[in-house]
């Protein structure tokens, strides 16, 4: 395994996504080079039928690109069947959606700790009891989903994703159901796993405010990387996003902090 791959947390070498065929066919990733460093924390952004679901679910195995590479770890997944790819998803990826995905049934600790029982792991208690407090949930812990707000339940779904000390957390809209207040909230914990536990995020969101809490801003168009930023604050974000179409096409070559308009790895 090279050094860079132990580096990255995920890579994606020249992934293209199609579906359908012949006439019918329609490119939803093209070629699509990107490393995500442990320990970082990325917002991917794009327009509309840009890519950025796609690109979520091939780089989180959760669908099989057509053909380039996806890396865990260094570890190719395409070279795992349906039953170990579903193995690495419990034990080495932890999810956030935009509604909450809580099972009504259990409580806070029960749908903690459900990933841990899904992969047939034994419980560390220390381990729990700190995860739970670092979100705060320390007094909810028996509590069912209809008897949180939507910034707790959230709150829950993070812990959950954190449990198991996943390689990487991906984030989908993760603050699309929630106020303002509460997803100011909910994006200052996501950056506190990061810089305190280390933890890798990579989160896809169409709200500037949300990218300007990550380290790193990548930009999808058409299917393709069209550049990166860091560091941002809300208002570049926003204002890229605006031309981003026309940026994709004549200004990415240049940009330097996009490493090359086709490459992204760093």
């Amino acid at each position: 395994m090279d050094t860079i791959a132990v580096a990255d947390a995920v890579r994606l070498n020249a992934v293209r996504k199609v579906y359908g065929e012949g006439a019918n066919a329609v490119t939803a990733l093209d070629g699509v080079s990107l490393s995500f460093q442990r320990g970082s924390f990325t917002a991917v952004m794009g327009p509309s039928g840009s890519g950025k679901s796609t690109f979520l679910h091939c780089a989180a195995g959760l669908d099989r690109p057509t053909s380039g590479t996806v890396l865990l770890d260094g570890e190719d997944l395409g070279g795992y069947d349906e039953t170990a790819l579903t193995k690495m998803r419990r034990e080495r990826i932890g999810f956030i959606f935009q509604s909450f995905n809580l099972l009504p049934a259990l409580t806070v600790m029960q749908n903690i700790t459900l990933p841990l029982k899904l992969a047939g792991r034994k419980a560390n208690r220390a381990q729990i009891d700190e995860v739970v407090h670092r979100v705060g949930l320390d007094s909810r812990t028996g509590h069912r989903p209809a008897e949180l707000s939507g910034g707790q339940q959230q709150r829950v779904a993070i812990a959950r994703a954190l449990v198991t000390g996943p390689a990487v957390v991906f984030a989908d809209e993760p603050t699309g159901a929630l106020d303002t207040r509460t997803a100011r909230e909910v994006l200052r914990l996501m950056r506190e796993s990061v810089r305190t536990l280390g933890q890798t995020i990579v989160m896809v969101t169409h709200d500037p405010v949300a990218a300007s809490y990550a380290d790193r801003v990548v930009f999808l168009a058409d299917g393709r990387f069209v550049g990166d930023l860091y560091n941002p604050t809300a208002e570049v974000v926003a204002e890229r996003m605006t031309r981003l179409g026309a940026w994709a096409d004549e200004e990415s070559v240049y940009d330097p902090q996009a490493r090359t308009a086709t490459g992204g790895a760093y």
